[in-house]
């Protein structure tokens, strides 16, 4: 008893602390489970990732800002919380060990990491629903608009996720891997035409059609009112095209994670 009240432990505030949320007394079986239960065993920290998409989207919106720099500014927002999220988590979950009792789980190497990258995906278009549903409303889309929206973030979500994935296997740690985010992110950006626009000819507008983050931008600006960079059969075809590619990707990448470990 002693040495737990040196360290400022005691049984009671052992039984306030597991008493805050029940959700934190489940024992997830998968990690898709354990993704979502650690998200809504801490109400505050989501409350939190969904304000500040929304607080960006309301004045951009709201203050009637040029759509293509909106846009721009919420493609550079998803690319960051689907990248940064994912790569995050495991990050610390090999440091922590945590990978090393999944590798000795039945079944393929590839699925509980799979698992893991695909909750985290659906947590991110969770928190930036609001934020979303504030940039239709506010552009007046139409129903093609919304759809080539709706494929577009779904699709970058889960290719920002499971690059993430591929930069927390590389990394060195939880530290190393917000740079390497960064310096990633930055030059598929630039390609995707966001900071300076899609040439009309040349290897740019090669570059820009195959990069999912032109799409998403396209399809932005295209919920905002404006003219959309490529046509909406375009964005919708990317990505799909991007959202097959990123679950192929899942089944090496999940199984070296879990040998690197």
């Amino acid at each position: 008893m002693r040495a737990q009240r040196a360290v400022g432990v005691t049984p009671a505030s052992l039984r306030a602390r597991a008493a805050r949320s029940p959700l934190c007394r489940l024992l997830p079986g998968t990690p898709w489970g354990r993704e979502w239960l650690v998200t809504l065993a801490h109400p505050r920290a989501l409350a939190m990732r969904v304000a500040v998409p929304l607080a960006l989207a309301v004045p951009l919106v709201a203050g009637g800002a040029p759509t293509f720099w909106a846009a721009m500014l919420l493609t550079v927002l998803v690319a960051m919380v689907g990248a940064v999220g994912s790569a995050m988590t495991l990050a610390r979950a090999r440091a922590s060990g945590h990978l090393v009792r999944l590798a000795v789980a039945p079944g393929p190497p590839w699925r509980p990491v799979g698992e893991w990258v695909l909750a985290s995906a659906a947590v991110d278009a969770v928190q930036l629903l609001p934020a979303l549903a504030v940039t239709v409303a506010g552009g007046g889309a139409g129903p093609a608009a919304i759809a080539a929206l709706a494929l577009t973030v779904g699709s970058t979500l889960l290719a920002a996720n499971v690059l993430g994935c591929a930069l927390a296997l590389l990394a060195g740690g939880a530290a190393e891997v917000l740079l390497d985010v960064a310096v990633v992110l930055a030059p598929l950006l630039f390609l995707g035409g966001l900071f300076t626009g899609v040439p009309r000819q040349g290897w740019r507008l090669v570059a820009a059609r195959l990069d999912p983050f032109s799409h998403l931008h396209s399809s932005l600006i295209a919920a905002l009112g404006g003219e959309r960079t490529f046509s909406a059969a375009e964005d919708a075809a990317a990505a799909l095209g991007w959202a097959a590619l990123a679950l192929v990707l899942l089944v090496p990448l999940g199984g070296a994670m879990l040998r690197r470990r």
